[in-house]
């Protein structure tokens, strides 16, 4: 449980300013001065430090905070439990990227709806919105691909998913031709949006070529999973994505792999959750079972 001083330091630490704290908390601002004051002497080090005007945390202020953000994260959790009854099981919070959302959610939560009488919230987002939302305590975990700062989480990888160019076959581009990329500028380029693990790997993919997506005829930055999928299907142009994501497309021929010289790209399917999370262990390995 985290007392006064710790709530006022994670309110300090997130607006990064004592006034705004003092107005969100309704207390004055030498209360909130006076609180870190007392914190610092109680841990013995510095947790915030002035550059330039702009508050920043200490190396010991983001720990502290890392720390209590894991706490309060715990804490509604067990308040939840607690708060159930009997005949209730707690609910089941996760999150998954846009590319997992069709077969991998759906295993998880079809185990969960033969399995276990619980509440599902399954929700979809791009990388860097699961991982707010488990900062934020609003999911218990997510299952995300690609690479990720990985310093307040715990994970598991699941599979290493491979990440592949495609079109729609009928473009004129040959199925059994090994492509330089440079080749295929002449075709417009559909990629994700700005948060995705899979726009990261596509820059890149791009960057060890020398190119960008402005190098393409055209570009269509695409935030929207079912609109990506539709202008691929409909011949719009070439994209960059996670095998999964087209999986019955690429069995029945209608979307076809190609083929890139030198790029034979893979990346991790992790299921990630917050660091002391300890009360998630079992839940954890049931869900890795799952994916398996």
């Amino acid at each position: 449980m985290l007392d006064n001083k710790i709530e006022t330091f994670m309110m300090v630490a997130h607006l990064k300013s004592y006034t705004k704290a003092a107005e969100s908390l309704f207390i004055s601002q030498p209360a909130v001065s006076q609180q870190i004051r007392q914190l610092e002497e109680e841990f013995g080090v510095k947790l915030f430090n002035y550059e330039k005007r702009k508050l920043f945390l200490t190396t010991e202020g983001k720990e502290l905070l890392k720390f209590a953000e894991s706490v309060k994260v715990q804490t509604k959790n067990i308040k939840i439990k607690m708060k159930l009854s009997d005949k209730q099981s707690s609910p089941l919070n996760f999150a998954t990227t846009f590319s997992l959302s069709n077969n991998d959610a759906w295993k998880i939560v079809d185990y969960y709806r033969n399995q276990r009488s619980k509440k599902i919230v399954c929700q979809t987002f791009n990388t860097q919105q699961c991982l707010e939302a488990l900062n934020n305590g609003k999911i218990d975990f997510a299952l995300i691909e690609g690479n990720f700062k990985q310093d307040d989480y715990d994970k598991v990888i699941i599979r290493n998913e491979p990440f592949i160019a495609v079109g729609k076959r009928g473009l004129g581009i040959e199925a059994n031709k090994e492509y330089d990329l440079r080749e295929l500028i002449n075709y417009p380029l559909i990629y994700r949006e700005q948060g995705s693990g899979s726009l990261e790997i596509t820059r890149q993919i791009l960057g060890m070529r020398n190119l960008s997506p402005i190098d393409f005829k055209q570009e269509y930055q695409i935030g929207s999973l079912s609109l990506f999928r539709r202008m691929l299907l409909d011949g719009v142009g070439i994209g960059f994505c996670y095998q999964c994501l087209l999986t019955d497309e690429l069995d029945d021929g209608i979307i076809q792999k190609i083929k890139i010289k030198n790029m034979e790209v893979a990346h991790p399917i992790s299921l990630v959750w917050l660091k002391g999370n300890d009360q998630l262990k079992e839940e954890i390995q049931v869900v890795k079972e799952i994916l398996k």
